[in-house]
C-alpha cells in the first residue's frame, strides 16, 4: 500500500470503510472513550480517511486515530479519538499514529494539533504532552472547549482544549 510506514511489525496506513467496524470495536474495548456509533467510525474512516490513521500487525487493525480539519481553521487537525488494544498498550502506539498522522498533514500545510480531554483523563493528557515534546512544539491546556452543561443531562466532564502548535 502507498504511504505506509512499518515500525515494530506495526503499518500505519489510512483506513478503509472496511476498518470502521474496527475502530467501534477498539474504541467500546478501551473502556475510556466516549464510544460512537458504528456508523460514526464508518464515516471517519470513509469521508475523512485521509486524516485517520489505522495500525495493522499481521492483518488486524490495533489502533487508530480519527481527526479532522475543521473548516474554520484549515491549518489545524483536530483529533477526536486515539485507541489502542488492550495488548499493545504502554508501547508507545498511542504516539507513533500522532505524529505519523501529523506528519502526512504537513503537506497540507497544517500546523496545530488539537484535541479535547477531561481534566481527569491522565492518559490522553501524556499522550499530547509527550506527542508536543516529539513535534519540539509549544502546547496549552486548561482552556475550556465544552462545558458539563454543554451535554445536557447527560452527565458529562467538561472537555478542556488541548493545544499543540504552532508546529514547525
Amino acid at each position: 500500500m502507498e504511504n505506509q510506514r512499518k515500525t515494530d511489525g506495526i503499518v500505519f496506513r489510512h483506513p478503509t470503510t472496511q476498518d470502521g467496524q474496527y475502530f467501534w470495536e477498539l474504541a467500546k474495548a478501551s473502556g475510556t472513550l466516549d464510544v460512537n456509533s458504528p456508523y460514526h467510525y464508518l464515516i471517519m474512516c470513509r469521508h475523512f480517511g485521509n486524516t485517520c490513521l489505522a495500525a495493522e500487525k499481521q492483518g488486524e487493525v490495533v489502533g487508530f486515530v480519527t481527526a479532522y480539519i475543521p473548516p474554520d481553521a484549515p491549518d489545524t487537525l483536530f483529533v477526536w479519538q486515539v485507541a489502542v488494544n488492550g495488548k499493545e498498550r504502554g508501547q508507545g502506539l498511542g504516539l507513533h499514529l500522532l505524529i505519523n498522522l501529523f506528519k502526512k498533514m504537513k503537506s497540507l500545510n497544517v500546523k496545530h494539533l488539537d484535541a479535547t480531554i477531561t481534566p481527569s483523563n491522565h492518559a490522553s493528557i501524556n499522550l499530547f504532552t509527550a506527542a508536543a515534546r516529539e513535534l519540539d512544539a509549544p502546547f496549552e491546556f486548561e482552556k475550556e472547549f465544552f462545558s458539563a452543561a454543554d451535554f445536557g443531562k447527560n452527565t458529562h466532564a467538561p472537555e478542556l482544549l488541548f493545544h499543540i502548535g504552532p508546529i514547525d
